[in-house]
């Protein structure tokens, strides 16, 4: 019987926060998601025991999360948020209490009844200014407290008795609380890799690895296929060869596996599915048997478009590559399917989202005359904080369907390069990622290239300097500062507002070797590569206003006094979302809220397309606007599209006594949202602005 067999892949992994000379973490990001989602997402299979599912685990993310499993790790916000409140600097605070504003604030804070209060205090104050604002201890231990709570899952929250006491109470917590609450989850985070193990033993899932540190294994391997992607990217200076380190990060990482789990691993995650004809025949010759990339880079590869639906069906065939070593299993991941879960259903009810899913699953069924594989790869952390609940009516809801669906089986990624799916052997591989598939999201730009130079050099440097006393720390400095996540952060393409601490990390793991090797550091590592900071908002609204609906800008004074806001500030790569809506205009009267949107309009004007604004106030409200040329008015709203987008709701409709609104644009066609903007964040606007205050400045 024909089945269909969706492969779940889900990928674990944060860089290595930790700087091995001063033994310090300088961020919480893995103990935090280590409580919300790296138990999460394997403890459905407990529960759902007819499913199965590949999950990445990326050893030096094993590695730090094993630290966290005791109180005495030294993390610079869990050593202050453990020390009495009372007893913190003016320094300390400024160090902790813009950490306790670092969480989505739909799902995570407004849950929270008494985290939200607090929060909300913050107003239009700069994230890291909040250690100003008069905070008293009690208060501050509320925050702290209520703030790892909400970085606790579902399925945390069940286990642990001590998060439920706390959440009953409300606030009013004490030091003494505080302290048992991280207790509970320092023992809590001891359990997360055992799960993976049980469950692995049990056959449920496949646990899978990443080269050891998370390095775009191609361009260590040979940095030229930068160009085999991207013929017209600008080449980064590189001096030296790489390969062998890559060597290590693929061998090291089987090694730690095999030490974890009690056997080698089947199959490898490349990092950010970034492969090559080189990177397969190091993954061949080392015993692995699949790894994994985008849809993109095979439609690259053999030279087809795999969005026509002549050629979609040889996405879902097995593919086997013959490389220097031997056949190995490619998997490429459905992109759409895949993206749809990791920033479209979200902003969907958890049915609808789960039968829009079905049906593509089903679409594909039909489509294909043999068994399909149809894998669905992606970040397995960072997308449920903006799902309601961490996603657990989502998943609860797609793993029911799935496990009494007769058309559809779950397999791992091993068992689908078993199963008797027809074979595709592409005859090549064009190097590339699964992001643009290509590597222009960590070479190219002047930042990037920068990086990869001060890279350069240092591994340079220990070459001739290789008898070193201290050569195991310093290989393992380059190493770690091979990372992928480094070269993210550098350039325009990706935002975080703390772009400068992974700055100053990269070039801290590169100055530890000079360090190391008892040489200068040079003055060009000193100095932040990191020069472009991009935020959203780039200004706030002068005084009211009340413009003229009408699809255009009918003069240059009709929106000179409107805030303006970047909405394309934060788009990632590994996303659907498209670039039709640009720059946000916005402003207010007493009456009403006006919005106007400047983007590729004439795409999508009267085909369809609709324009939701979810606007989140005392509660989240969606707005609907046609995307039309004819002036729209309902009850609440008005709204026309011409050159630009403008629309009005009604201040009434957005509840009583508002001070601020968080809002997110999703433009859909039908069920299918094509584009969210902004993509990670929300345009916050104030109400209560003092005007006059602002002028007589």
């Amino acid at each position: 019987m024909k089945k269909l067999r969706l492969c779940f892949l889900w990928h674990m992994h944060q860089p290595y926060y930790k700087d091995d000379l001063d033994g310090s973490y300088h961020m919480p990001w893995v103990y935090l998601h280590g409580l919300k989602d790296y138990y999460e997402l394997p403890y459905y299979h407990n529960i759902y025991t007819k499913l199965k599912g590949t999950y990445n685990l990326v050893p030096s993310l094993l590695v730090q999360l094993k630290d966290y499993e005791k109180t005495d790790v030294d993390d610079t916000f869990l050593r202050l948020m453990q020390k009495n409140v009372a007893e913190l600097t003016k320094i300390e605070k400024g160090v902790v209490i813009p950490q306790l504003f670092m969480a989505n604030y739909k799902n995570m804070v407004k849950p929270l009844r008494r985290y939200k209060e607090l929060y909300d205090r913050k107003g239009d104050t700069a994230i890291f200014d909040t250690g100003a604002i008069n905070y008293s201890d009690d208060e501050i231990i509320d925050m702290q407290v209520l703030y790892l709570i909400s970085w606790c899952g579902v399925f945390t929250r069940q286990k642990l008795d001590i998060i439920n006491k706390l959440i009953s109470k409300g606030r009013h917590f004490t030091h003494e609380e505080k302290i048992q609450l991280i207790d509970s989850l320092a023992e809590f985070t001891s359990e997360i890799v055992p799960l993976y193990k049980q469950l692995q033993d049990k056959g449920l899932i496949e646990v899978s690895a990443t080269p050891f540190y998370h390095p775009i294994l191609p361009l260590l391997l040979e940095p030229k296929s930068a160009k085999e992607a991207l013929p017209s990217i600008s080449m980064a200076s590189i001096g030296t060869d790489f390969s062998q380190d890559a060597k290590y990060h693929v061998e090291s990482a089987i090694e730690y596996y095999e030490k974890e789990f009690g056997k080698k691993p089947e199959g490898m995650w490349p990092a950010e599915g970034s492969i090559s004809e080189k990177a397969a025949a190091l993954f061949a010759e080392n015993g692995v048997k699949w790894i994994a990339s985008d849809e993109d880079v095979l439609a690259g590869s053999i030279g087809k478009d795999l969005r026509n639906k002549q050629n979609r069906q040889t996405l879902y065939k097995k593919h086997i590559f013959e490389s220097t070593h031997g056949d190995i299993n490619i998997f490429f991941r459905d992109k759409e399917l895949s993206d749809l879960i990791g920033f479209t259903y979200s902003g969907w009810d958890a049915s609808k989202a789960v039968d829009d899913f079905m049906e593509k699953l089903s679409d594909i069924y039909d489509s294909c005359d043999f068994s399909p594989i149809v894998p669905v790869i992606l970040d397995g952390e960072n997308a449920w904080e903006f799902y309601e609940e961490n996603a657990n009516p989502f998943f609860e809801l797609l793993y029911s369907r799935l496990s009494s669906c007769n058309w559809v089986e779950t397999l791992t990624m091993s068992e689908a390069s078993r199963c008797n799916t027809p074979e595709h052997r592409p005859a090549k591989i064009r190097a590339g990622s699964w992001i643009y598939a290509n590597f222009t999201t960590w070479m190219g730009h002047q930042e990037k290239n920068d990086a990869w130079k001060l890279l350069s050099e240092v591994h340079q440097r220990f070459q001739r300097n290789s008898n070193s006393d201290n050569k195991a720390q310093i290989q393992k400095e380059l190493y770690v500062a091979e990372g992928s996540d480094w070269f993210w952060w550098y350039g325009d393409d990706h935002f975080s507002l703390q772009s400068d601490t992974f700055d100053k990390l990269f070039r801290g793991h590169v100055a530890n070797i000079y360090k190391l090797m008892n040489e200068k550091v040079p003055a060009d590592v000193t100095k932040p590569i990191k020069k472009i900071h991009k935020t959203g908002l780039l200004k706030t609204p002068s005084t009211t206003f009340t413009p003229v609906l009408d699809g255009r800008v009918s003069s240059f004074y009709e929106w000179i006094a409107a805030g303006k806001f970047d909405l394309k500030f934060d788009s990632g790569a590994m996303t659907a979302s498209g670039n039709t809506l640009q720059l946000l205009y916005f402003g207010f009267d007493k009456d009403r809220l006006y919005l106007r949107i400047d983007g590729a309009f004439s795409r999508v004007i009267n085909m369809d397309y609709e324009l939701e604004a979810e606007i989140t106030t005392d509660k989240t409200r969606i707005f609907s606007f046609s995307i039309t040329d004819a002036s729209v008015e309902k009850s609440n709203s008005e709204s026309c599209t011409m050159e630009v987008f403008e629309a009005a709701i009604n201040l009434s409709e957005l509840g009583d006594e508002i001070d601020n609104a968080d809002i997110v644009f999703r433009l859909k066609k039908g069920r299918t949202v094509v584009e969210i903007a902004p993509l990670y964040n929300t345009v916050q606007i104030y109400f209560k602005h003092d005007f006059e205050k602002d002028w007589l400045c």
